[in-house]
């Protein structure tokens, strides 16, 4: 649903108040609700007069959950003729998505074309080497998920190929592919598998961004080990680096961003990285998620944010900014550079739906709302993360993300183009 303000409603405010005021004795006159107290502390805008608006055009991309064709698959073409007289009745929950992956979620997903019991998820920011696209993704697979009560319990190579996996992104791997197109992506094989039984990451590997500098490649990654409970944690990330974008990959001997302390909120995990260069430091920025029974921060409720730690190498040590959390809400980290500050786009907590900056990447604002958050979106990068202080970025075209098969828990990636434009009046 788009929400659009109209100057009238503030003309219609003003006269309620008005009355209000004179059918009070003045005694209303210097009150103001809360929703108006926001609006007048912020930088939020009319859309009509931001240029921060986003929309989105999803697309279907085939070898990453979806090996089929769209455009010459015939089931795909005879449901969208439906599609186009029914469509209103068909979209729901996908409403204003583009019309071949509406239909392809609502009509395609229990046929062939899909890898059954199979996910694949959280890519990284795409890179260009060449005439090349190279993105990372998390990829687990075995029977339909069972549960924490029925899940294995074992460590990834204990019983390699042979799991009760508890979610879709339990047991997982992170794998590597290509594409000339950003449409059309071929599987390289496997980039990183979970360590031995008793590492910091046994059980898995995922989420990961890919960070281009020095010459090097760098995978920052999530992190987790058996036996896996997901309310408990704890989820850590860790950093692995290749001389090529084709591996072989070198993890690190130890952690970079690890949970907080008890009281904190990412006091039990830290996870979903994402990497901007700026100032000739490296931002990775994550989400936090605290003790599910009492989750506060500063002594008050608090659910779920986004933190930022701090090095001046890839290698780290990075350092938590003690501005943490720098976005209330969010789930997975949506961000990207724009000028030489730092975007991020939330679709959970108390600001949902709202597009916010941090020119300094650290202090964000809310400049504008967005109607069709991408679920673990990530951007191509012009330059391949260059530092955003000397070479201050222009808004992203396209990304990708990941989509859910309806009837089923596996997800897919997907391809979406974003264009930010200025609405006009």
């Amino acid at each position: 649903m788009k929400f659009k303000f109209l100057n009238l409603s503030i003309v219609t405010f003003c006269i309620a108040l008005s009355s209000c005021v004179s059918n009070n004795n003045n005694k209303t006159e210097n009150k103001r609700s809360q929703a108006f107290e926001r609006y007048k502390s912020s930088s939020l805008k009319f859309e009509a007069e931001n240029k921060f608006f986003p929309t989105f055009k999803y697309a279907m991309v085939t070898g990453l959950g979806y090996f089929g064709d769209p455009k010459s698959d015939a089931v795909i073409q005879e449901k969208l003729k439906v599609y186009e007289e029914k469509g209103p009745q068909l979209v729901r929950l996908d409403k204003g998505r583009k019309k071949e992956l509406s239909a392809a979620y609502l009509l395609r997903h229990n046929l062939e074309g899909f890898k059954e019991n199979t996910t694949f998820r959280d890519p990284t920011s795409p890179i260009k080497i060449g005439d090349t696209y190279h993105i990372w993704y998390s990829k687990s697979w075995g029977v339909p998920p069972v549960g924490q009560k029925k899940g294995s319990k074992e460590a990834w190579q204990e019983i390699k190929g042979n799991w009760k996996r508890i979610y879709s992104w339990d047991f997982v791997s992170i794998w590597h592919a290509t594409s000339k197109d950003g449409f059309h992506w071929k599987e390289e094989g496997v980039a990183l598998e979970p360590g031995a039984k008793g590492s910091f990451d046994d059980r898995c590997v995922f989420t990961p961004d890919v960070l281009v500098a020095n010459g090097k490649y760098y995978l920052y990654y999530q992190v987790a080990k058996s036996p896996h409970v997901y309310a408990d944690g704890p989820h850590s990330i860790a950093m692995a680096s290749s001389d090529s974008p084709n591996g072989p990959w070198v993890k690190s001997d130890s952690l970079i961003v690890v949970p907080g302390e008890p009281g904190n909120f990412d006091s039990k995990k830290v996870h979903d990285p994402s990497i901007i260069v700026k100032g000739g430091k490296y931002y990775l920025y994550y989400k936090g998620d605290g003790d599910h029974n009492n989750r506060k921060q500063f002594g008050e409720p608090f659910y779920i944010g986004w933190g930022v730690a701090i090095a001046d190498t890839p290698e780290g040590p990075f350092v938590k900014s003690k501005l943490n959390p720098v976005v209330v809400g969010g789930h997975e980290v949506v961000i990207f550079p724009y000028q030489s500050g730092v975007c991020g786009m939330v679709r959970q907590g108390p600001e949902l739906y709202s597009l916010q900056y941090a020119k300094d990447g650290l202090n964000f604002d809310m400049v504008s709302h967005v109607t069709d958050v991408p679920h673990a979106g990530t951007f191509f990068r012009e330059g391949n993360f260059r530092d955003i202080d000397k070479y201050p970025a222009n808004f992203p075209k396209w990304g990708l993300s990941h989509g859910y098969r309806l009837g089923s828990k596996e997800a897919f990636i997907i391809r979406y183009d974003v264009n930010f434009r200025k609405v006009n009046k």
